[in-house]
């Protein structure tokens, strides 16, 4: 039987029977696996606490005709504040439903895995609303799709002041081709500044940054809409920061 090492961050978990457990792992070295850990939610597994979402894990599994499956896992690092607050899992859940919606199995994406590892010390430890969206933003550079927000999609021209943004357009338009645009809508000065701001985010632990409400609230709106609109359907996490903002 083959077996190969991984290193790897976990998108998302699917139980299945009894005990068992589907495991999107988002691995250095081959991008997205779906894994089979047999057992797993036995208390007395060795990989019960180790099959965790959000966890950074090493794992060495053995190859299978479909699925590969776990026989070996430890814990490289795992981000307990993630799940002991709802909101802070909210976001976190938001920021990695994207990358799993928007990747391809099997697809080896650096870059990505690189992002993801960067970036759940902010999720755990910082404002989870403003790590998620400074991730999400910071991912569709690498998806193909990402918006350009700082110079017309028309013309190139820098955009200075509120513009418009179009979304079939793919992007910032200046108020002199707003008449050739599509669906264009308004984009406020605040509204990019704010996109800039996320973009150059380096992801150095002493690095400060810092929105005022109404900027993540905005920012928010549009992000999801605009991610929402090319996945054709609702994101779940998104459901899920709906409900708890309406139960407080």
């Amino acid at each position: 039987m083959e077996t190969f090492k991984v290193e790897g961050i976990i998108l998302q978990t699917t139980d299945f029977g009894d005990a068992n457990r589907v495991v999107t792992l988002f691995t250095e070295e081959f991008g997205k696996l779906d894994v089979n850990a047999y057992g797993c939610r036995r208390a007395k597994s060795p990989f019960s606490g180790v099959m965790q979402m959000f966890n950074h894990i090493s794992a060495e599994l053995s190859r299978g005709s479909k699925v590969d499956t776990v026989r070996d896992a430890d814990i490289v690092h795992f981000y307990p504040a993630i799940t002991a607050d709802l909101e802070r899992l909210a976001y976190a859940s938001l920021f990695f439903e994207i990358v799993n919606r928007m990747t391809l199995p099997k697809f080896p994406e650096k870059p990505v895995f690189d992002l993801l590892k960067r970036f759940l010390p902010f999720l755990n430890d910082r404002n989870p609303k403003i790590a998620a969206l400074m991730g999400a933003c910071q991912f569709m550079q690498f998806s193909g799709i990402q918006l350009n927000f700082d110079h017309c999609v028309h013309c190139n021209k820098k955009i200075e002041g509120d513009a418009y943004i179009s979304l079939p357009d793919g992007g910032a338009v200046c108020q002199n081709c707003v008449e050739f645009s599509n669906d264009a809508t308004d984009y406020p000065e605040n509204l990019r500044l704010t996109f800039e701001k996320m973009l150059n985010f380096l992801g150095r632990e002493d690095e400060k940054i810092s929105f005022k409400p109404q900027q993540i609230r905005a920012a928010e709106d549009f992000f999801l809409n605009y991610i929402q609109s090319e996945l054709g359907r609702e994101l779940n996490s998104a459901k899920f920061i709906r409900q708890l903002s309406t139960s407080f």
